[in-house]
């Protein structure tokens, strides 16, 4: 004999599941999130040029877009520093010597099975010089400040930037992107001319590409 209320319950299921599979949420409601494959790229050591501009810079991509979603950065100096970092928004690149890789270190997948980084990562350090700015009127997107130790001492003081952007804290917002083919377009870190004596600077860029 079949029992009525396994019939209700299991009817009552199979409706449900078919409600899902055609439901449209409404608009603002969040029903799946993806992982995309994300990268970052770090600063090691980077002895950054007198009186700095331009110091660490991520490019877009011929194929991807690229979403920048963390910048770290942090250091010593010879003598304690408070300095102003800013980030820029570039339409044309720079142009100059890069930094080796000693001190700018290739895009790395957080997943080894992500594709390779179609966006491009460049610094400029103290041997190659400053980059010859192309953009001179850039946007300005953020700006704060950065005290550096002395090196060697013990950290008081210190400070560690860290900025977010489309984070899943605010999962409406728009990230740091520049649209795919946005070959010409870069976001770079700049030291608003100071110089930081015996300064030695730590930091990396995280990025997603989709």
């Amino acid at each position: 004999m079949k029992s009525p209320f396994l019939g209700a319950a299991f009817a009552a299921l199979t409706t449900s599941a078919l409600a899902q599979v055609n439901y449209v949420p409404q608009v603002g409601v969040n029903v799946a999130n993806l992982r995309a494959q994300t990268y970052s790229a770090s600063l090691l050591s980077l002895v950054p040029v007198a009186s700095a501009t331009d110091f660490f810079c991520i490019s877009g991509s011929t194929s991807k877009h690229i979403h920048v979603r963390r910048i770290e950065l942090s250091g010593t100096a010879g003598t304690l520093v408070t300095t102003p970092v800013v980030l820029v928004h570039r339409t044309s690149l720079n142009t100059g010597t890069a930094a080796a890789s000693t001190y700018v270190k290739a895009a790395a997948p957080l997943l080894s099975t992500n594709g390779t980084a179609t966006a491009t990562v460049v610094g400029y350090n103290s041997t190659g010089g400053n980059p010859t700015i192309v953009d001179a009127s850039p946007t300005y997107i953020r700006t704060s400040t950065l005290t550096l130790p002395v090196s060697g001492t013990s950290a008081t003081g210190a400070d560690r930037l860290v900025w977010l952007f489309g984070t899943s804290v605010d999962a409406y917002n728009q990230g740091l992107d520049i649209p795919s083919g946005g070959t010409a377009q870069q976001y770079c870190l700049n030291l608003n001319g100071v110089s930081i004596t015996s300064g030695v600077l730590q930091g990396s860029i995280e990025w997603t590409e989709d």
